[in-house]
């Protein structure tokens, strides 16, 4: 995550969460040979390659085939987009092992989805599938097939990439401020009085502008923000 936060001709990413799960060990597994041993869990709310608490500048797509629970939905709640196909299937079961999932995502759905839908979600910890995620605002675009899920993330992120790269960051920060900070006004004077004039004191900005009166397609370089 820090190499991609800091390569500056990386617009954003992809996270892939396939039909495979762990076979020989999950971390439940661990946590018991830990209890047995008489060890004390000490895990800090982090973990899971810093993903569920992920601030960074580039948007990350989230292209989900088949199981993604406990851990891998707390990445996915914490992604920019999300892109799944319709045999997905979603859930937080941690309440059903005496755990609960600690990594970020429990506010960051709240906000997302709402009081009652996080509830649900987890103090049931049943399974919900992709359809019901899109209908409730989570999942962007739900696509039929497996085969088709990561092709589906590929053309939204060239979509995206065809836009200016300073933009893009400026874009998501603003967002991300609406959505983690408790005032709405306070959101919009960071961005407003702080990030903005970054944006417009750049090349990209300028460039935008003469493409759009020149009547041709921008010629962005790699953002400096």
């Amino acid at each position: 995550m820090k190499v991609y936060g800091s390569e500056s001709s990386q617009a954003l990413g992809e996270l892939s969460v396939l039909e495979q799960i762990y076979k020989n060990k999950c971390p439940w597994t661990e946590w018991n040979e830990m209890n047995n041993a008489g060890v004390v869990n000490d895990m800090s709310a982090p973990g899971l390659a810093g993903l569920p608490r992920r601030a960074g500048k580039k948007p990350i797509i989230a292209a989900v085939n088949g199981l993604c629970m406990g851990g891998g939905f707390e990445m996915v709640a914490n992604c920019d987009l999300v892109i799944a196909c319709s045999s997905a299937v979603f859930a937080l079961p941690e309440a059903k092992r005496g755990i609960v999932p600690v990594a970020g995502c429990l506010p960051r759905l709240t906000r997302t989805l709402g009081l009652h839908r996080t509830t649900d979600l987890v103090l049931t910890g049943r399974n919900v599938g992709a359809k019901e995620l899109h209908d409730w605002g989570l999942i962007n675009r739900v696509v039929d097939s497996a085969a088709d899920v990561v092709p589906a993330a590929i053309q939204v992120a060239q979509d995206m990439c065809r836009n200016s790269p300073d933009a893009l960051i400026v874009g998501r920060l603003g967002i991300r401020q609406s959505w983690e900070t408790g005032s709405v006004e306070e959101a919009v004077s960071i961005l407003a009085d702080q990030w903005y004039p970054r944006l417009m004191a750049g090349p990209n900005f300028s460039e935008g502008i003469r493409a759009f009166v020149e009547k041709r397609s921008p010629d962005w370089i790699d953002s400096k923000l």
